[in-house]
């Protein structure tokens, strides 16, 4: 059986700490309704996007909340 990679985007790290999933991208300072930054900026939001598929290729520790800040 084959398992289908997962990464989360969050802004609950401790929620999703407890979830323990595989892998999860909390961009710092991002509210709940807000993961991916502000409505209708699409580039911005397509890096974080980009940053949270990078965690599929360069695997961390199983259940690491890996933070990052955006400006």
């Amino acid at each position: 059986m084959q398992a289908i990679p997962t990464v989360v985007i969050t802004v609950e790290p401790e929620e999703t700490a407890q979830a323990r999933v595989s892998r999860a991208l909390q961009p710092r300072g991002f509210r709940v309704g807000c993961s991916l930054g502000r409505p209708g900026d699409a580039e911005f939001q397509k890096r974080i996007l980009l940053d949270a598929l990078d965690l599929l290729l360069h695997p961390v520790e199983p259940g690491l909340v890996v933070a990052r800040d955006y400006t």
